[in-house]
């Protein structure tokens, strides 16, 4: 922890300093308190952290570095569109257009990165001195850790919600406000990652099992978010020509709750506590909940996929997405999975699909806001948003909040069947060791443990060696996915599709999420039980195949649509997956047959 602490002094002078100077050359803030507004957020986190420490918590005291930390890349991409575009950063405290001119970054610009990526180093530095033992004993969850996980992560959505929303309005004709969709690519990158950040890191925190790390993450995360909301807001008051949004005043407000979730003691509803506390709730429960979510996803993508994304003043007509198609197709397919949570028996099968499935809604919404980026990013533009890019972009939150539910359901099931595989082999002849999984002393022979699918921990014993022709499988499948992912699935005259090695825009984001996703999942499944690689592959299969459907989907949309190579390689990727698939269904291990919900019951 001395380490920890000393580098983050070490950001809360270059954050200071940052402040202080200069981010343009020839550039003039907006907002004369803005440095000491600047000053007093860049030193929150430090002063909770440090308060943590009188009171003798120094594992809290790791977890506000690590939530802060967990906001930093974001934040250092967001101040980068400073370098990028100056006109177009939306930060009237640190720099309030006057003029159409090209400025260059100033000194001020550099010392606020520096500052970001030394608190992200002390967050590492505070999380590995907490697992090099810290300080000893660790407080466990007294209440339902399931409420607060839920409001947790309920509240860092919300908060998200608001961060990508309008920051201020403005009648001011050089400083264009706008929400991250519609701003440049660089600001809607921080933006998404500190997004995504909030309800992930309130997500790992609140299922911790640590009381203290717990808090002190949400109470990080809650400090990082402010920074980012609260100058918006004195903005909107300080600054004649700006009005207030809802925008930071939502986030505000989910902060606020996250606070109260790391403070507030939960409630114990028929908890089981024990020597090691209490767990998380059950997989049932868990999953159903991450139906909900996806079900709520669906429902937004469809919606957003069906409302206008531009709205026009006068007779001109608003151009409509060619992607919508593709959004309403992975809205309706996410939708059903979420459906099917609801089914006891297919529950436990559908959810690692789910957990790969989701990132095609990320895939098409990315596409879709495309087109109102595209209309709406300059100024004097005829074009608003319409109510379509909202319902897209909760959609896309909602999707990927669903992705982390399912994720922890997954840890849970892995937990349940270990406990389960624990009670079964307590009741075997320990003398036995032909079984592969006792040696002659009754020890468990760990050598077999794999990997229970979308990283969620160990799995049971028995399994056999991955095939060799799964793993040649695997291979084909993830440099074809790449490829589908790089190259346009279809191609017309004057239009230019993003990729992620051209014409890098909006789309390509969701093309690098998709990619990413994809291959993680693959390169779970040989570290799977044979149920969840391939309820993994499935997920992939479908994501794939959403993604080459954006050919047929959209031939009515662009004149002259002709198929693209990505077309071809997503095709040839979901054989791969097929065939891959196969090849895990083979190597289903005695065990997977006899807990299988579908072939059989588990023998005692």
């Amino acid at each position: 922890m001395p380490a920890a602490f000393a580098v983050s002094v070490l950001a809360f002078l270059l954050l200071t300093t940052g402040a202080l100077l200069p981010v343009v050359d020839g550039g003039q803030r907006g907002l004369a308190a803005g440095p000491v507004l600047l000053v007093v957020l860049a030193g929150l986190p430090l002063v909770v952290a440090g308060a943590c420490v009188v009171r003798g918590g120094t594992v809290a005291a790791a977890g506000v570095l690590a939530g802060v930390a967990a906001l930093a890349p974001g934040r250092a991409v967001l101040d980068l569109q400073f370098a990028a575009g100056p006109s177009r950063a939306v930060r009237p405290e640190l720099y309030l257009p006057s003029d159409l001119y090209a400025h260059s970054p100033a000194a001020g610009l550099w010392l606020l990165v520096a500052g970001h990526a030394a608190t992200g180093v002390a967050g590492v530095l505070a999380l590995r001195s907490r697992a090099g033992g810290g300080d000893g004993a660790v407080a466990t969850e007294t209440g339902e850790p399931g409420r607060r996980l839920a409001l947790a992560v309920s509240a860092a959505v919300v908060a998200a919600i608001g961060l990508v929303m309008q920051p201020f309005t403005s009648a001011d004709v050089y400083l264009l406000a706008q929400n991250a969709f519609e701003g440049p690519v660089v600001a809607m990158a921080g933006y998404l990652l500190v997004a995504a950040a909030l309800p992930v890191t309130a997500a790992i925190a609140a299922s911790s099992g640590d009381t203290d790390l717990m808090r002190g993450c949400l109470l990080g995360a809650a400090a990082g978010g402010a920074a980012l909301a609260l100058p918006a807001v004195v903005a909107a008051l300080g600054i004649g020509t700006l009005g207030l949004s809802p925008g930071p005043v939502v986030t505000l407000a989910g902060l606020a709750v996250l606070v109260l979730a790391a403070l507030v003691r939960m409630p114990v509803v028929g908890a089981e506590v024990g020597a090691v506390g209490v767990r998380l709730p059950g997989s049932s429960r868990l999953r159903a909940a991450t139906g909900v979510l996806a079900l709520a996803a669906g429902g937004c993508a469809v919606i957003g996929a069906l409302t206008p994304q531009l709205e026009t003043q006068g007779q001109v007509a608003a151009p409509e997405s060619p992607a919508r198609w593709s959004l309403l197709a992975a809205g309706l397919v996410v939708g059903v999975l979420g459906a099917a949570l609801a089914l006891p028996r297919a529950a436990v099968l559908v959810r690692p699909v789910l957990s790969v499935a989701w990132v095609a809604v990320f895939v098409a919404g990315t596409a879709v806001l495309d087109t109102a980026v595209t209309a709406t990013g300059s100024a004097g533009g005829v074009a608003s948003s319409g109510p379509g890019v909202v319902w897209t972009w909760v959609a896309m939150v909602g999707a990927a909040v669903a992705a982390c539910s399912s994720v922890v359901a997954g840890a849970v099931e892995r937990d349940d069947l270990d406990d389960s595989d624990g009670l079964d082999r307590s009741d075997d002849n320990s003398g036995h060791d032909n079984s592969g999984n006792r040696d002659n002393s009754g020890n468990r022979d760990n050598s077999d443990d794999l990997d229970d699918g979308d990283g969620s921990g160990t799995a049971a014993a028995g399994v056999p060696r991955t095939p060799v022709v799964l793993l040649g499988a695997l291979a084909v499948a993830g440099v074809l996915a790449i490829v589908a992912f790089g190259l346009p699935v279809f191609t017309a005259p004057d239009y230019v599709a993003a990729g992620l090695w051209a014409r890098f825009g909006t789309p390509s984001w969701g093309l690098l999420a998709g990619a990413v996703v994809v291959l993680g999942a693959l390169a779970l499944v040989p570290r799977s039980r044979p149920t969840r690689a391939v309820g993994l592959l499935c997920g992939v299969g479908v994501v794939l195949a959403l993604h080459a459907a954006s050919f047929p989907l959209s031939r009515g949309e662009i004149a002259g649509v002709s198929v693209g190579p990505g077309f071809w390689f997503a095709f040839a990727a979901v054989l791969a997956v097929l065939v891959a698939a196969t090849a895990a269904a083979l190597a289903r291990s005695p065990r997977e047959n006899a807990d299988s919900p579908v072939l059989g019951r588990k023998r005692h």
